[in-house]
């Protein structure tokens, strides 16, 4: 029997890379990681912990930081949306913990190879690459990509490693450390949140290229594939699966216009005039020439579009409803080939699309009231084309845009803070949290800074009825969107789930559009690929466990509960029309509630009976 034959739904092995000293081991993974902590995201808080005892000396840029790249029990396997991967860090962006999560094939490729987790450590003497083929596994000189785009990367590490390699790098803006440069996958699936690109460009580490031919074995594969189509069927049955598979996540631009909340000019109104040109259907009639999908997922939201326009010119994949936001409604842009341009650039320098067009977003209503001398007009894609590629090469105001929108904030002074649209020094995604209570609160207190992801709390937004709300979290008010009160309770269970789908790898579309998997559903899932005995209870009690662990790694990095806020835009400036005119996000009304029920105390720290209780040891 093999060291692999002991384990079930994991590879059982970690490999560790340190570039300083060119050393290569391999580990054994620990039991613990498994029971306590499920996988991806799980892997990383714990292992980031353990690795860095004192995170608040570590130099985010600095060698002594490591870069995570974790998979979970499911991936590899026919588990619905099973290809997603996780990468941790300490984030130059925010200066506390970070990690992005992607989908495509390379999560599963790395169990493919033998590995659960890959942990890159030190920093390479000049650029270089990390080739993996199971055990064999060498850092290479990347010389020859330096400066290269990320299709350019990928297509020439695929003919140099054969076409079955999946690939992971960064380009420009990772080698010149923007602090929204994200890792790319597979050309066009994205780590593009808290600036693990700059990291990887810190480390003088290009790519990884991965080919894997092991066989992955599971406790019960029968029960396991009866699951899995049990969980299939109800994806495929929900409501939300015909648009979510033929449209993608634009469907929800049109969501969210019809809520009074499609953030337009920098948030300063939720109604966008230029909707026509934008909606969905406009969208896949005008550029969309086919669907694709992640590994093992059968909702393919993915879209490939082409732009045939002169200027605008590009194929690849289009933008997501994020980026609509980021790039298009937030700057008013009216039409929308800039705007799939833009998510090209971005896409192919390695940029996070909500950060950039966050930032030039910020830099056009500060330009608007005449905060600095440079003169942008809202609708203008030359300017935003422009500026997107003097971020990706720190060019004029690039440089300092490169930085971040809380830098530049403290930087133009002048009351521009009340208006940067960020939280914890992370720029904020795409949906204004005044039409929808629940995420604002989620918003503020995302451990990794401003992001929707890490609660999701979509229920407020479904039309559940008040009986539903009772049923689900103890009040009728939480299927409210406009209200705050039940808040608290139902975005702590939205935030452990979370955990849990991330931890075992599996996409958030599959769970959180209209709950057609639940915690019993996962629990199921990951029993029968381990052996390991979960069920709903004590898959969410590790949910909870890996969020209390993030928090103290950003406590022990300087985190207050001043941290745990939003900009005074939707704290104190009402929507100025449509659906939600007049809304505010009530977060002084939500926040001491939710510190009550996670167990945390007045200073944002979790208390020690609640770490006790988790089996946190500190």
């Amino acid at each position: 029997m093999t060291e692999q034959d002991k384990y079930f739904g994991y590879m059982g092995q970690i490999l560790r890379v340190n570039l300083s000293t060119g050393e290569i081991k391999k580990e054994p993974l620990p039991r613990e990681l498994m029971e306590d902590y499920i996988g991806g995201r799980g892997f990383g808080i714990k292992l980031l912990t353990d690795l860095l005892p004192d995170p608040n000396s570590v130099d985010p840029l600095g060698p002594e930081n490591v870069l995570i790249f974790s998979t979970g029990p499911l991936n590899g396997t026919m588990s619905p949306s099973s290809g997603r991967y996780t990468v941790t860090t300490k984030s130059p962006l925010t200066g506390i913990f970070g990690d992005a999560n992607s989908g495509g094939a390379f999560g599963a490729e790395i169990k493919f190879a033998g590995y659960d987790v890959i942990i890159v450590e030190g920093q390479a003497a000049e650029l270089v690459y990390l080739n993996i083929r199971d055990d064999r596994v060498e850092i290479l000189t990347a010389s020859d990509l330096a400066g290269k785009g990320i299709m350019d990367t990928t297509d020439i590490l695929v003919e140099k490693q054969g076409r079955d390699t999946k690939v992971a790098c960064i380009g420009p803006a990772g080698e010149n450390m923007v602090f929204c440069a994200a890792i790319a996958n597979d050309k066009y699936h994205y780590l593009a949140r808290c600036a693990v690109g700059a990291v990887m460009g810190s480390k003088k580490l290009k790519a990884i290229a991965i080919n894997g031919t092991l066989d992955l074995k599971l406790a019960a594969p029968a029960e396991f594939l009866k699951k899995s189509g049990d969980c299939y069927r109800k994806i495929t049955e929900d409501k939300t699966y015909d648009d979510f598979s033929y449209y993608g996540t634009a469907v929800i631009t049109d969501i969210a216009a019809e809520s009074g909340g499609l953030s337009t000019r920098n948030g300063q109104t939720g109604i966008f005039d230029h909707m026509d040109k934008y909606s969905s259907h406009a969208y896949r009639e005008d550029f969309v020439t086919r669907s694709e999908s992640c590994f093992s997922c059968i909702i393919h939201c993915s879209n490939y579009a082409v732009v045939e326009e002169k200027k605008y010119k590009c194929a690849g994949k289009g933008p997501e409803f994020e980026t609509f936001v980021a790039l298009g409604s937030r700057p008013d842009l009216p039409e929308l080939g800039p705007v799939i341009y833009a998510n090209y650039l971005c896409n192919d320098y390695g940029m996070d699309t909500i950060s950039v067009g966050g930032i030039i977003g910020f830099l056009f209503e500060c330009s608007e009231k005449g905060m600095i001398p440079e003169k942008y007009q809202w609708g203008d894609a030359d300017a935003v084309i422009e500026l997107v590629r003097k971020m990706a090469f720190r060019e004029g105001i690039g440089d300092e845009m490169a930085k971040g929108m809380k830098y530049l904030a403290e930087k133009i002074g002048q009351g521009s803070m009340d208006f940067a649209l960020q939280t914890k020094g992370m720029e904020l995604p795409a949906y204004d949290p005044r039409t929808g209570k629940g995420f604002g609160l989620g918003l503020a207190v995302a451990s990794r800074g401003g992001d929707h992801l890490r609660a999701l709390p979509n229920f407020e937004l479904l039309s559940y009825t008040p009986e539903e709300g009772i049923k689900w979290f103890g009040d009728p008010h939480t299927v409210d969107p406009f209200a705050w009160q039940g808040k608290a309770d139902m975005v702590l269970w939205h935030e452990d789930f979370a955990a849990v789908v991330d931890s075992a790898e599996m996409c958030k579309y599959c769970m959180f559009a209209t709950y057609a998997i639940l915690p019993g559903d996962m629990a199921d899932l990951i029993r029968y690929a381990t052996g390991i005995e979960w069920d709903d209870k004590k898959i969410m009690k590790a949910g909870e466990r890996i969020l209390n662990l993030e928090r103290l790694f950003n406590v022990a990095c300087g985190l207050t509960p001043a941290d745990d806020s939003l900009p005074k835009r939707f704290l104190e400036e009402g929507l100025p029309e449509g659906p939600a005119k007049g809304q505010i996000v009530e977060l002084d009304k939500m926040l001491p509630r939710y510190y009550e029920v996670r167990g945390w105390q007045e200073d944002g720290r979790p208390t020690e009976e609640k770490l006790k209780e988790l089996g946190i040891k500190v």
